[in-house]
């Protein structure tokens, strides 16, 4: 199987189970739940994930260490996205504001929901992420807001 059909599929798997995961949270009422315990998952991970230097670099230099936390969420977002499909604005050392346009996530995520019958609107689950991102920029310091559009979204940290 060629490589980019396993990552569409890999991709498709990976979305299903979120889709599947909202499904049954919304149906148990246990949502605010599901997001808590995703953000205690992975801001246990995060040490390995952006460095342990990062707490003592943002006291020292904490423009620095910002950057080096957006440059890691950009990253990050490249296992899904492609660099064509989002925009990185640095308002200043302690500001940035990625910007997700035409997302193909939101495309496939429309698509899966629709193929599985399940009463739940597509963007919801832009916005069980959004949460749960906005919950792990605060393990550092960072307010994280999210802005949906119809397409993409807007993604605007700051530094506190």
């Amino acid at each position: 199987m060629p490589l980019e059909e396993k990552y569409d599929k890999l991709l498709d798997e990976y979305l299903e189970g979120a889709i599947i995961n909202y499904a049954v949270l919304k149906e148990l009422g246990a949502i605010d739940k599901g997001i808590e315990s995703s953000v205690k998952v992975q801001a246990k991970m995060l040490p390995s994930l952006v460095g342990i230097a990062f707490k003592m670099l943002k006291t020292v230099a904490p423009g620095k260490a910002f950057n080096q936390l957006v440059d890691n969420y950009v990253y990050t977002m490249q296992s899904t996205l492609s660099l064509s499909d989002f925009e990185l604005s640095r308002v200043s050392d302690r500001e940035a504001t990625v910007r997700v346009k035409n997302c193909p996530i939101l495309k496939r995520v429309r698509t899966l929901v629709e193929k599985s019958g399940l009463e739940i609107e597509p963007k919801s689950i832009c916005e069980l992420e959004t949460r749960i991102n906005q919950g792990v920029a605060k393990e550092f310091g960072v307010n994280m807001t999210t802005k949906l559009e119809d397409n993409g979204c807007v993604h605007t940290a700051k530094l506190k």
